[in-house]
């Protein structure tokens, strides 16, 4: 306590230094600027960024539009294979009734089916 009691006046003057020299770096030193030209491109790359997000939205869309699409096509599929499981069945079904048709009733099968 007594040393600062008795330099007061040498610390607040390296204090006050300090701080000086401090505000006269700070203000000396320039602060880094963004120049037109750098603003400019920055500029376009956003607008160039925007129009990217709105292409992606679209497509987003369109990928959507195809998914369903897709899907309707997939049940349509399934719903062939069943009618086309039925008519195999069918036929297989009439394949052995003409096994065990005699050649007379063959005859006016094929003749009644094709109008020979």
């Amino acid at each position: 306590m007594e040393f600062i009691k008795k330099y007061w006046k040498y610390v607040v003057g390296v204090i006050l230094t300090i701080g000086v020299l401090y505000l006269i770096i700070y203000l000396a030193t320039p602060k880094p600027k963004m120049s037109e030209l750098d603003k400019y491109k920055l500029e376009q790359l956003d607008k160039k960024i925007n129009l990217i997000i709105e292409n992606q939205k679209k497509l987003d869309k369109q990928i959507e539009g195809y998914k369903n699409e897709l899907s309707q096509i997939d049940s349509t599929i399934a719903k062939v294979k069943n009618q086309k499981i039925i008519i195999k069945e069918y036929y297989k079904e009439q394949g052995e009734k003409i096994t065990e048709m005699k050649p007379s009733e063959i005859d006016k099968l094929f003749h009644n089916r094709y109008k020979y």
